[in-house]
């Protein structure tokens, strides 16, 4: 049978896969769509632009054949010229119209206009024109302006005579009809939409793939934790059996220490912090010789030296492991004391870490409602009084409150009771900080 997946771990993957794919849809849909905005209209600018020289060159053309024909001057022939194309003009209504055409000389300062003052935006044009003094030299211009948040082309081409000699300039400004802007946004939207359709649709297809493989990611990633959970708890029998203890106490001070923090509302991953420091407070002790773990009589200060060195050792254990780097925390400052008098650094108040004060708390108070070869258990309001002893001193005054409210309660709940209940509510207490609240890195 599979192993079924962490429930909130799986709801968790299925939003951010189905958020950052809806996400992912709007980027591209968004820098698609800006992309072909711009390439339109830079493909109406270049089609307008290329049909308005074209038809300043048609119409120059005429104006030199009438001046030929004529005898007329350039101004005269070009004015002409341009009097004729006014039916032609009209007729390009479709694709737009000229508002506005001047005639610049190159030997008369006077300027020949004309200005189509029955347009929307004609005003605007006339301050454009008059904020732009006329051409001067062999000035030939194609560029987009935006007068009256309407679109516009603004050509400027040079006029030559017979002998190929410039006789001056003209300049034009063109206002593509709405029947071309609409074109051009019907065509955007058109496009728009198909990208947007073409995206959903791979979003569509990948998204089961996707899925399928999140859930044996899942999978795969619950039953590592498992295997990790697992040797953890084959480390602490390891260390109960070398301490010639049993693996209750690191059951129940990791239960005490988990419904302290609860009651002091840590944060979910400090819990997790703390569960995996309870469990292997004790670690080092593995690097401790046994003439000195094992000694029922009192240790003489080299002796004493050497068991304090577990707390070395337990921090040189778990280097190197990822997972368990956090619980450092517990291990290397269990025995520190509020005061200041504790090992291995002699940290006080806020400088140990939370975890570890709460840790030192419920670790004491297990030592004395247990049962050792060496003595009996304390009842728990006599453990009670010898932790109050402590308030200041080897205790943070803020933690010990909160701890001595749920003594009672504890104790009740897990002092003698069976072993199989300690590891069901262990159980539940993994289950709920490692499974349900995993945390994902990224």
């Amino acid at each position: 049978m599979p192993t079924p997946r962490p429930p909130v771990l799986h709801r968790f993957i299925y939003r951010v896969l189905t958020v950052r794919l809806l996400l992912m849809t709007a980027v591209i849909c968004s820098a698609t769509g800006t992309m072909v905005f711009f390439t339109e209209r830079q493909y109406l600018t270049t089609e307008v632009t290329r049909s308005t020289q074209q038809g300043l060159h048609q119409l120059l053309a005429r104006a030199m054949l009438i001046a030929e024909e004529d005898h007329v001057n350039s101004r005269a022939a070009f004015l002409q010229a341009l009097d004729e194309r006014s039916t032609a003009l009209a007729a390009q209504q479709n694709s737009g119209s000229y508002v506005y055409a001047g005639f610049y000389r190159s030997d008369d300062p006077q300027t020949e206009e004309r200005l189509d003052t029955d347009y929307t935006y004609a005003k605007a044009v006339e301050r454009y024109v008059r904020a732009h003094p006329p051409p001067t030299g062999n000035v030939e211009l194609a560029e987009v302006v935006t007068l009256g948040d309407r679109l516009h082309i603004h050509v400027i081409l040079p006029i030559f005579d017979q002998k190929q000699e410039q006789t001056g300039s003209v300049r034009v400004l063109f206002a593509p009809s709405d029947t071309v802007l609409k074109g051009m946004q019907k065509k955007l939207r058109r496009i728009l939409i198909l990208i947007i359709l073409t995206v959903l649709a791979t979003s569509v297809l990948l998204y089961p793939v996707i899925v399928h493989l999140v859930n044996r990611l899942t999978i795969f990633s619950h039953n590592l934790l498992k295997a990790n959970l697992d040797t953890f708890a084959l480390l602490a029998n390891v260390i109960a059996k070398r301490d010639s203890n049993t693996a209750d106490h690191h059951f129940r001070v990791t239960l005490y220490a988990v419904h302290l923090a609860e009651s002091m509302g840590l944060a979910a991953t400090e819990i997790q912090t703390l569960i995996k420091g309870a469990f292997l407070h004790d670690i080092g002790k593995i690097g401790v010789r046994d003439e000195i773990l094992l000694k029922t009589g009192e240790l003489n200060k080299e002796e004493s030296r050497l068991m304090q060195d577990h707390v070395h050792h337990g921090t040189d254990i778990i280097t190197g492991s990822g997972w368990l780097a956090d619980a450092a925390q517990i291990i290397e400052n269990h025995h520190e004391k509020f005061d200041g008098s504790g090992y291995p650094q002699g940290k006080a108040g806020a400088d140990i870490p939370l975890p570890a004060r709460i840790f030192a708390v419920v670790d004491v108070f297990d030592a004395l409602t247990s049962k050792r070869p060496y003595k009996e258990p304390l009842s728990w309001q006599a453990a009670s009084a010898v932790l109050e002893r402590g308030r200041n001193t080897h205790f943070d005054p803020r933690v010990l409150s909160a701890f001595q409210a749920l003594i009672p309660e504890l104790y009740r709940a897990y002092v003698d009771c069976s072993p199989r209940k300690l590891e069901d509510d262990l159980r539940a207490v993994f289950n709920h900080y490692f499974n349900e609240r995993m945390t994902i890195y990224y």
